[in-house]
């Protein structure tokens, strides 16, 4: 069945397709929307071609593509031009593997931070043999300037480092504003 209702089942008035919460995996779901909605990174996924055949797997008699780079275009692509109410990403939760090379775990909660960075790995190794093996960096990278300054003789030593994210302490601030 298609358990589509299109008098209820369409588009947020505010024009954006919403991604299905398949258990615990809001920490993916707002990394994800976060994703998409950076531009610059969206189409640039978009037009990647990895010149890469589906990877046609089966999980209790459901194929897929497992491969991650496929399946962030189509969930893009869904995000982008569908007309429904949510996009379901079951089969990029399939295809994105944890260090044993098991699929998400759709039951446990994960860290956002982690998800994010086996993202970047999983999309830097996918966009290598590409065009578009920039693209993380182009978008997300950024430096730190770490400088010592000599109390005594006032010489600056400065060290540059690079991060794709930063981690803000909020404390004692009831909002980021403060």
């Amino acid at each position: 069945t298609w358990n589509y209702f299109p008098s209820h089942d369409t588009r947020s008035v505010h024009g954006f397709v919403g991604l299905r919460n398949l258990g615990c995996i809001c920490y993916m779901n707002s990394m994800l929307q976060q994703f998409f909605l950076t531009p610059t990174f969206r189409y640039g996924i978009l037009r990647v071609d990895d010149r890469k055949p589906p990877a046609i797997s089966t999980i209790n008699d459901r194929q897929f593509d497992d491969n991650v780079l496929h399946q962030l275009q189509g969930l893009f692509a869904g995000l982008e031009l569908s007309d429904r109410l949510e996009y379901n990403p079951r089969e990029f939760c399939l295809a994105f593997k944890d260090y044993s090379g098991q699929p998400v775990n759709v039951s446990i909660q994960q860290d956002a931070q982690e998800f994010l960075g086996s993202t970047f790995d999983k999309l830097e190794t996918a966009l290598k043999p590409t065009p578009f093996a920039l693209l993380l960096d182009s978008v997300f990278k950024g430096k730190t300037a770490s400088q010592l300054i000599c109390s005594s003789c006032g010489k600056v030593s400065e060290r540059e480092e690079p991060f794709y994210n930063l981690s803000l302490e909020v404390k004692n601030l009831s909002t980021l504003k403060d």
